[in-house]
């Protein structure tokens, strides 16, 4: 384990209380702050990741406010993100990680497609294709992501 997670874990054994619990190394709003910036450095609408992923306008518009209450989407709702967004492996990994999530992961077989796909450069739409044709798209992305 890491620094920041020995640490909070001794924390967890020292608290009497959950209110006594004061943990280190959390990221409040990073996740919308970020995503924001990278929708913006891509380039992107909110109606282009729309019409790119099963997300409503709606939910995506509070994902990029901050003000909003901490809205943490579901992981794969990270990663329809990044696709619809054309994210590299890198940005991608960093929406998972501010979303606290784990990163794409080598072993498990649909992380591993999407991690060679991005590593390939093809792009979000060519990845879910690929993703639909090995069987993995419906487990995906199946439904739009209710709003909060």
């Amino acid at each position: 384990m890491g620094k920041i997670t020995d640490e909070n874990r001794r924390r967890l054994e020292a608290a009497d209380t959950v209110d006594d619990i004061e943990l280190s190394g959390m990221l409040d709003n990073v996740f919308c702050e970020e995503l924001d910036k990278l929708i913006i450095e891509k380039g992107f609408t909110t109606q282009h990741i729309v019409k790119n992923s099963c997300l409503s306008k709606s939910y995506i518009n509070k994902l990029r406010n901050p003000q909003e209450k901490k809205a943490l989407p579901r992981r794969n709702t990270v990663i329809d993100i990044a696709l619809a967004l054309d994210a590299n492996l890198e940005e991608t990994n960093r929406l998972l990680k501010y979303a606290r999530y784990q990163e794409l992961y080598t072993r498990d077989p649909a992380d591993a497609l999407i991690i060679w796909g991005l590593l390939k450069k093809k792009s979000g739409k060519e990845i879910r294709e690929l993703l639909f044709e090995m069987g993995f798209l419906d487990s995906l992305f199946t439904e739009r992501e209710k709003p909060l």
